[in-house]
């Protein structure tokens, strides 16, 4: 689509007639703003779901290198026998 087909586009006018007039741009910073709200909210959500997941990750790895440890006494010590 080339700019003089995008002029004949219902879109085109309508987006000139909202950002044209004071309301319209009022009206549209109030919806950008709801938009990046919206995101930070799902942002800090998501941040929190993978310290999370990262925190079981953590205790995960810990458990099994003290199990790993602690296999590794009692084989050290079936072979001292």
């Amino acid at each position: 689509m080339d700019w003089k087909d995008a002029l004949k586009s219902p879109w085109t006018l309508a987006a000139l007639l909202l950002l044209g007039t004071n309301g319209g741009r009022k009206l549209v910073k109030t919806a950008s703003k709801e938009v990046i709200r919206a995101g930070l909210v799902v942002s800090d959500k998501v941040k929190e779901i993978v310290a999370e997941v990262k925190e079981e990750a953590d205790d995960l790895v810990a458990e099994v290198q003290a199990e790993r440890k602690s296999q590794g006494k009692q084989i050290a010590g079936k072979s001292a026998n």
